[in-house]
C-alpha cells in the first residue's frame, strides 16, 4: 500500500493522473504511528509528521513545489474529534513539517495528526504524545525509561544518541537506573535507561538435579497409594527464552495418556538470580493402579540440548519378602563391616601374608646391586643421652642386624660399603642409583644438622626423589616438632614422591613381632627365601659389642690391607710399620672412611702414624682410611696404655687434616 501510495504521491507531483484509491472522505488515514513521543513535564519536544519519513517518499520541500498544504490536528483519543492546531509562536511553534512544544506541558497530551493535502489529494497521519512527571524524589518518570541488559564478566555500550556510557567489566553491583542530561538552550533534557545484568549467556544444556540422571531411580509403591513425583532442573541464562521441563512415560507425554488420574503441572520457579533460574514440575497419581507401572522420564531442554533423568515405579513387595531381604542385606553390611575392621586392624599382616604365600619376587629393580641405602646422621657426642643412645644404637646396630641377618637383605651403609671412585657426593649418587630402597633414620641430629642436604646438592639424587624412581623410606625416631630446620623436612616430605613414614617407638620397636618391623619389611622389597637365624642377644642385646656392633665389612679391611700391600712395596722401609697398622686396627674393629689428599710435589711420603693406612693411586692422590670413631669424638671408655698413645699420636698427626666438607658432609652423613 505505501508503495502504490507513493507511486500516487509521485504522479501527482508530476501531474500525470490522480490516485484512484482515496477513501471516501477523500483523506487516505494511516491511523497512528509506531513511534510514541514521551517527554517529561517542562521539557521540550519535537513531533515530526511521520508521512515524510515512512509513508511517501517525498519529502517536505518537494510537497510545497508540488502545491501541497500541511495542517496539524489535534484529538484527545484516537478516532476523537480533530480541531485544528492554532500556533502561538512562542510555546507551541510550526517549523516546516514538525511542530515544536517549548516546553511541553500536561494539557499538550494527546494525538497529533498532519494532514498533506490539496484540492484533489489528502493523506493524514497521527502520532501520540505523553507528558508526564517525575516520580516523587526521583528526576525520572519509572514509565518512560529505555530498558537494556548486561552479561555479568562482559562490557557495555548504553547508547543515547550520540553520547555513550561504557562498561568494561559488569559487575552485579551495576544493575540500576543511569540518566543522561542534556542542556537545550533553557531547558534540561533527561533521558533514563535501566541496566539489568543477567549472567553470561550460557553454552550448556539445562541440569538436572533430582532425580539423578546417572542412574535410573527405582521407587517401590503400594497399589491403590497416591504418587507424587518432582523433577527439579537448573537452567541458565538463555536469553528471554523460557525453561522447557516436562515428563513422559516411555515414548508418550502425559496429556497423551488421556489418564485423569495422572497430572503434570505447571513449571515452578523455585528461585531465580540473574536470569538463572531453577524449577520444578510435579507428576501426580491419584491412586496407582498396576497399568501405572513403568518408567517414567524428566526432560530438560534448552538451545544447547536435552537431558533425561528416569525413574521406574514398581510394585511394593509383600512384608515377608521385605523381611528375609531385610536380614540377608543386614547380614552382609555386618560381614562387610567386619571384613572392614579387618582389613583396617590388620592390614600390614594380611598383606605380608599374602606376599609370602602367593606372591612374586619384585622385578622392577632387578640389575640394582643393593635392596637399600641407609643414611643417617650420628650424634655428636658432647650431645649424648640415654634417648640417643637408644636411638644410635637402633640406627647402627639393631636396624642393620635384623634387616641383612634375619631377612636376608642387602643394605648399602656408606662407612662400610662406600669404596671411593670420585668425589664423596659422586660416590653417594652412584650407590643410591644401585639400591632399591632409600632408608633415612630421622633423628633430632639429622634433622638440626640437616643430613638430608646431599639430596639437594647433587642434581640426580634430587631428580630421583622427586620423579619417584626410588622409594623413600622415612624413620621417625623422635617428636620431631620445635626443632630447628624442622620446616625444611616437611618440605622434603612434599618434595618426595614415593614416600612412606615409619615411626621407631624406642625399645618397645626393638621386638621382631613388633609393627614397626612389620611396616617396614612391608615397604621393603620382596624376597621369596628362608629367613636366616639370628639369636636374640644379636638383634636385642649388643650393648657390649661397642656402639658399632656387628657393622664392620671385609671391604674396609680389604681394602686397608691392600693399601698397606701398595705402601709397602713403594717404600720398603714403612713395610714394618704398614704391617702392623693393618693387623692392629683390623683386632679393633673400626668403621673406616676415605678422603682426598693431595701429595707434595717432592712425591715423598711424611712419616706414618701408627693407627693410619695410606696408599698411592698413580700420582695424584692418597686415600687415608681413619677410624671414624676418632673423626667424630667416640673414644671407647677403657683403652690400654698402649692404645690411648697410639690414639693421642693418630689425633694430633698433621698429615691428617679435617678438611671442611669432610666434616660437614662426608664424615657425618651416611
Amino acid at each position: 500500500c505505501r508503495s502504490k501510495l507513493s507511486l500516487c504521491l509521485n504522479s501527482m507531483l508530476n501531474s500525470t493522473f490522480l490516485c484512484p484509491f482515496l477513501s471516501v472522505e477523500g483523506c487516505t488515514d494511516w491511523s497512528v504511528d509506531y513511534l510514541k513521543y514521551k517527554v517529561l513535564l517542562g521539557e521540550p519536544v519535537r513531533i515530526k509528521c511521520a508521512l515524510f519519513y515512512g509513508y511517501i517518499r517525498a519529502n517536505y520541500t518537494h510537497a510545497q513545489s508540488a502545491g501541497l498544504s500541511l495542517m496539524w490536528y489535534k484529538s484527545a483519543g484516537h478516532g476523537d474529534f480533530e480541531e485544528p492546531i492554532s500556533f502561538d509562536g512562542t510555546r507551541m511553534s510550526k517549523e516546516e513539517d514538525a511542530i515544536w512544544f517549548r516546553p511541553a506541558e500536561l494539557d499538550d497530551v494527546g494525538y497529533y495528526s498532519c494532514v498533506l493535502r490539496n484540492s484533489t489529494y489528502c493523506m493524514k497521519v497521527s502520532m501520540s504524545l505523553t507528558v508526564a512527571e517525575n516520580d516523587t524524589d526521583l528526576c525520572y518518570n519509572s514509565k518512560m525509561r529505555f530498558f537494556e541488559k548486561a552479561e555479568l564478566s562482559k562490557s557495555k555500550d548504553i547508547k543515547r544518541r550520540r553520547d555513550t556510557l561504557s562498561i568494561k567489566e559488569v559487575r552485579e553491583d551495576d544493575i540500576g537506573n543511569y540518566t543522561c542530561e542534556l542542556q537545550f538552550g533553557n531547558f534540561v533534557v533527561r533521558r533514563t535507561t535501566e541496566l539489568s545484568v543477567t549472567a553470561p549467556l550460557t553454552d550448556k544444556p539445562p541440569k538436572i538435579l533430582s532425580p539423578s540422571e546417572s542412574q535410573m531411580s527405582v521407587i517401590e509403591m503400594a497399589i491403590g497409594s497416591p504418587v507424587n513425583l518432582t523433577c527439579r532442573a537448573f537452567f541458565g541464562y538463555s536469553g528471554d527464552v523460557s525453561p522447557l521441563i516436562y515428563w513422559m512415560k516411555g515414548e508418550k507425554f502425559i496429556e497423551d495418556l488421556d489418564e485423569e488420574r495422572v497430572q503434570e503441572s505447571d513449571i515452578k520457579t523455585i528461585r531465580e538470580h540473574l536470569g538463572e533460574q531453577e524449577v520444578s514440575i510435579s507428576l501426580t497419581i491419584d491412586s496407582l493402579e498396576e497399568s501405572d507401572l513403568g518408567n517414567y522420564s524428566c526432560y530438560v531442554e534448552n538451545g544447547n540440548g536435552r537431558r533425561q533423568a528416569n525413574i521406574q515405579l514398581t510394585k511394593k513387595a509383600e512384608l515377608m519378602y521385605t523381611v528375609e531381604l531385610a536380614g540377608g542385606l543386614g547380614a552382609i553390611l555386618i560381614l562387610l563391616i567386619c571384613l572392614v575392621t579387618l582389613y583396617k586392624c590388620y592390614r600390614i599382616e594380611l598383606m605380608l601374608f599374602y606376599r609370602n604365600h602367593f606372591g612374586s619376587e619384585d622385578i622392577d629393580g632387578d640389575n640394582k646391586d643393593y635392596d637399600a641405602y641407609l643414611s643417617y646422621t650420628k650424634v655428636d657426642p658432647d650431645q649424648w643421652s640415654q634417648e640417643t643412645r637408644e636411638e644410635e644404637r637402633f640406627a647402627l646396630e639393631i636396624l642393620p642386624d635384623v634387616l641383612e641377618k634375619h631377612y636376608g637383605y642387602k643394605l648399602f651403609i656408606p662407612d662400610r660399603d662406600l669404596i671411593p671412585t670420585g668425589t664423596y657426593i659422586e660416590d653417594v649418587a652412584r650407590c643410591v642409583d644401585q639400591s632399591k630402597r632409600l632408608i633415612i633414620v630421622m633423628t633430632p641430629s639429622y634433622v638440626v644438622r640437616r643430613g638430608w642436604s646431599i639430596f639437594e646438592l647433587e642434581t640426580r639424587l634430587r631428580n630421583m626423589l622427586v620423579t619417584g624412581e626410588i622409594k623413600v623410606i622415612l624413620i621417625e625416631c623422635a617428636e620431631l616438632r620445635g626443632i630447628m630446620n624442622y620446616q625444611e623436612v616437611e618440605a622434603l616430605k612434599h618434595t618426595i614422591k614415593m614416600l612412606t613414614v615409619i615411626k621407631w617407638r624406642g625399645p618397645s620397636s626393638n621386638k621382631l613381632n613388633s609393627k614397626f618391623w612389620k611396616q617396614l619389611l612391608y615397604e621393603m622389597p620382596f624376597k621369596r627365601m628362608e629367613p636366616l637365624s639370628i639369636s636374640h642377644e644379636q638383634v636385642l642385646d649388643v650393648s657390649e659389642q661397642g656402639p658399632f656392633g656387628e657393622l664392620q665389612t671385609v671391604s674396609a679391611i680389604s681394602m686397608a690391607a691392600a693399601t698397606s700391600t701398595a705402601m709397602a712395596t713403594a717404600h720398603p722401609d714403612l713395610r714394618s710399620t704398614f704391617h702392623n697398622s693393618c693387623h692392629t686396627q683390623m683386632r679393633q674393629k673400626h668403621y673406616y672412611r676415605s678422603y682426598d689428599y693431595d701429595l707434595p710435589p717432592g712425591g715423598t711420603l711424611p712419616p706414618l702414624p701408627p693407627l693410619s693406612t695410606l696408599s698411592t693411586l698413580g700420582s695424584q692422590h692418597t686415600y687415608c682410611n681413619i677410624p671414624m670413631t676418632l673423626i667424630n669424638g667416640q673414644r671407647p671408655q677403657s683403652k690400654s696404655p698402649r692404645q690411648q698413645s697410639l690414639e693421642e699420636a693418630h689425633g694430633n698427626n698433621a698429615m691428617l687434616p679435617l678438611l671442611p666438607r669432610e666434616t660437614s658432609i662426608s664424615s657425618v652423613i651416611w
